[in-house]
């Protein structure tokens, strides 16, 4: 019972799929292989008076073909993912997502390669919107932050060492050496019996020491963020309550703000401006219906405040602007079979800048802005694991 609410509705937001094949097992040695196949149809429409709508199909960028390898007290990762054209800009296909080694030892576990950061959110949030992110920039932290990374694991506690940006790092130019200071990374997570997060803390930090490490980044400026979520279950049901706050989160990835214009990819704005800081919050219920169906409802709020070209023009009376996202969904997974799930979702999204005349803005995303954007989402999730 309790597998059918929680593995089917929240394995889509773990590292693996819930199911592999395992094609070689020979004394210490263990091959196996996996997928995700993820795709989505549906309709969407924005807020806005006289605004198109549009049909909304795809596969999302993060279906998956894995290989896993053990032997002894080693293991390593490769998993290559599909990005639909278009989505990031470019015409890419294909690329990877994960490529690490691990080895245990009596005092833990030390890993390193590619692989999810500490500080990401693995299974608090259901909404499969925006690969999986639909919770980003309206309650809820980035699901997916797959960087280069040393991670030490031991009892539930993790702690790495993370190159956001490899710039100059790979150059071979002498004048140009990689300045930058690794992110620190950090979290502690309680599982319950089939290895689902069932409490989690994590906080983040990052210095960036050199001008040149990011573009519009002076140097001396510091970003970070923390986070904490609880998910008890309650016989075929869950509670999932989460809560973050950080500053300069979306140099990183991991805090975005956001906007929703009825189509299945998020925008992500900027007009928030350097050390702007984010806090936000998210609850979300879920229950089995039947044997193979469940419900899930969910709400989050976050607000987007204090950053550099946020605040009121000078001479003014009007307070700070704020930026805030709210959203809300329905979801009821259906269990086709055992690698095979249906989930017809439902959402809104909405926000709102309180004090527009105060922000200028450049970019196309933001120019999709002008102080309020809503979102209407009606679409189906197919997801077949193997």
């Amino acid at each position: 019972m309790k597998k059918i609410v929680v593995s089917s509705a929240l394995s889509a937001l773990l590292v693996l799929p819930a199911m592999a094949f395992e094609v070689h097992n020979n004394d210490d040695t263990k091959v196996d292989i996996y997928g995700s196949i993820r795709g989505y149809v549906g309709y969407g429409e924005s807020g806005k008076a006289g605004a198109d709508a549009g049909y909304l199909i795809g596969i999302q960028n993060n279906s998956q073909f894995g290989v896993k390898f053990q032997k002894d007290k080693f293991k390593a990762n490769v998993e290559w993912g599909a990005v639909e054209p278009g989505v990031d800009g470019t015409d890419q296909s294909t690329g990877w997502r994960q490529y690490w080694g691990s080895y245990t030892t009596s005092a833990g576990t030390i890993l390193f390669g590619k692989t999810n950061t500490p500080t990401i959110d693995n299974g608090f949030t259901n909404d499969f919107i925006n690969n999986d992110n639909g919770s980003s920039g309206f309650g809820g932290i980035a699901t997916g932050s797959r960087k280069i990374q040393i991670q030490y694991n031991v009892a539930g506690l993790s702690l790495a060492l993370v190159e956001d940006k490899t710039g100059a790092g790979r150059s071979s130019n002498a004048a140009k050496p990689n300045q930058e200071s690794p992110r620190i990374a950090a979290s502690y997570t309680i599982n319950d019996d089939k290895g689902k997060p069932t409490f989690k803390v994590a906080a983040t930090y990052k210095y960036y020491n050199s001008n040149t490490i990011q573009e519009n980044v002076p140097a001396g400026t510091s970003a970070y963020h923390a986070w904490i979520g609880y998910k008890p279950t309650f016989g075929s049901s869950f509670l999932s309550l989460m809560a973050h706050y950080g500053k300069n989160g979306h140099l990183y990835g991991e805090q975005l703000t956001r906007i929703s214009a009825g189509g299945y990819q998020h925008s992500t704005l900027d007009v928030a401006g350097l050390d702007a800081q984010r806090a936000g919050a998210r609850a979300e219920f879920g229950t089995k219906l039947s044997d193979d169906m469940s419900l899930i409802v969910g709400a989050g709020y976050q607000a987007t405040f204090g950053g550099k070209g946020q605040k009121a023009q000078a001479g003014s009376d009007s307070k700070d602007s704020f930026i805030q996202g709210y959203s809300a969904f329905i979801q009821l997974p259906y269990k086709v079979s055992s690698n095979f799930t249906f989930a017809p979702q439902v959402s809104f999204y909405q926000t709102i800048e309180t004090n527009k005349n105060a922000v200028t803005t450049t970019t196309s995303e933001n120019a999709k802005f002008s102080g309020k954007e809503t979102g209407v989402i009606a679409a189906a999730r197919i997801k077949w694991d193997f």
